[in-house]
């Protein structure tokens, strides 16, 4: 909450060279578009079906199997008719080109309402699709991308008179099969000149003064949040402003070259704009601080307490924003203890023999993941154990290689505390999983 974050912020924009907008669901929420709420918009919008399917919010609607494909295509008609047909250029988008200014741009967004384009965003590329585009559904690859716009108009006005009738559904004019929104999903025809444009621009400003301007992307949408902070990982020239109200999230990596505001994104733009405060909660930048250097004999210490953990354990120390991958090696004799963090991981199959992982939650459930490349033996390439879940991981030796090869994430910005369950405890909770807790907890 200060004039040095809102001068120090509108100074990077100023003297960038070029702005990356990156923008999700924060900015869509923002224009009205909450595909998570269960209110009264909800039922304006989309009426009789909310009910009549029991419908939550937007995304469920979108992804509920209908078992009358015009009801699928009324809530498409109804939504896409209220959010993009109807759609006026809000004052976010209208502030947004007032801090772009004359400077080269490109926006890269997940939001599928295609707002930026609709209010002339032309530098636009959309990583998953919209939902005023269709394609095939039986050969999306092969018979192009459909503009639906006006179909989609035609289509609401018919529900709307009550004439709708399964004549009306969009079909391929080269197979005559259905169409299906082109959105993320295994028929997704992603824009590929759009792509070229968005890496050429990133080629071109590659070591430059590029500002990244992040509009309400939380910190679990690693899918534009990550790569974006890589690029200023990456680059010593660049900067990182990022907006998301109670959600912030930059890692140490970037802190001393990022500001955010945690904050509407109406009240951030004020301050980008202006140059001053007004009051929004801001973050950073902050000095980068040397971390102490622990003696030979602690060092020591930590990689005893390690390996029981992590046995055979590398850390790629290269440039990945938030987080540094962990790779480690289990055999029979090096298997990992119990233990968990208190940020959750993501579990990933390497090389090797299967892994074998053992999952206690805390709130009684054990259950079992197989990482591997085996579907027939259930086995998956990867996993997410939640924060709180103890795991121990075992290699099967399915394969006679002799050990397993499985990875991790590590957050740059956690404490690194590993955590440990009681073992009496564990045995209370899990009598039925003596045998386990007995090989794999911590002598305590």
């Amino acid at each position: 909450m200060t004039n040095q974050a809102a001068k120090t912020a509108k100074q990077w924009i100023d003297d960038a060279d070029a702005i990356l907008v990156t923008a999700s669901n924060g900015l869509s929420i923002s224009e009205g578009l909450n595909l998570f709420a269960n209110d009264q918009k909800l039922r304006d919008v989309l009426g009789d079906l909310v009910d009549k399917y029991h419908l939550p919010n937007l995304l469920t609607a979108f992804g509920y199997k209908y078992p009358d494909p015009l009801d699928y295509w009324r809530v498409v008609a109804r939504t896409v008719e209220y959010y993009s047909n109807n759609y006026e250029t809000s004052n976010y988008m209208l502030d947004l080109k007032k801090i772009i200014g004359d400077k080269p741009y490109f926006v890269w967004t997940s939001n599928v309402d295609h707002h930026f384009a609709l209010a002339d965003f032309n530098n636009l590329f959309e990583i998953e699709g919209n939902w005023l585009e269709g394609v095939c559904s039986k050969h999306p690859d092969k018979h192009g991308v459909y503009k639906l716009s006006s179909k989609i108009h035609e289509l609401y006005q018919k529900d709307q008179a009550g004439t709708l009738t399964e004549a009306g559904i969009p079909k391929c004019d080269k197979c005559g099969a259905p169409l299906a929104l082109n959105t993320a999903s295994e028929v997704f025809q992603i824009n590929q000149d759009k792509l070229n444009d968005f890496q050429n621009f990133i080629e071109d400003y590659e070591n430059k003064n590029l500002l990244v301007l992040e509009l309400g992307i939380g910190p679990r949408n690693q899918m534009i949040k990550a790569p974006s902070m890589q690029l200023v990982a990456a680059d010593p020239k660049s900067h990182y402003i990022s907006i998301n109200k109670g959600e912030l999230f930059i890692p140490d990596q970037i802190k001393d070259r990022s500001i955010g505001f945690s904050a509407a994104i109406g009240d951030a733009f004020r301050e980008l704009l202006a140059g001053r405060s007004f009051g929004a909660h801001t973050e950073g930048p902050v000095k980068k601080q040397p971390k102490p250097e622990l003696s030979p004999e602690e060092k020591a210490k930590q990689e005893a307490v390690m390996q029981k953990f992590y046995p055979n354990y590398m850390v790629d120390q290269s440039t990945r924003p938030g987080s540094y991958p962990m790779y480690l090696m289990i055999d029979k004799d090096h298997h990992s203890l119990l233990h968990t963090v208190q940020y959750g991981q993501s579990w990933m199959y390497s090389i090797g023999d299967a892994a074998l992982v053992h999952c206690f939650t805390q709130d009684g459930n054990y259950y079992q993941v197989r990482l591997g490349l085996d579907k027939s033996k259930n086995e998956v390439h990867g996993f997410y154990a939640d924060p709180g879940t103890f795991v121990a991981i075992e290699t099967t030796g399915n394969n006679g290689v002799g050990f397993s090869q499985v990875s991790t994430d590590i957050p740059v910005g956690g404490d690194g505390a590993i955590l440990v369950p009681r073992k009496d405890k564990l045995l209370q909770l899990f009598p039925n999983q003596r045998d386990i807790i007995e090989r794999f907890s911590v002598d305590q």
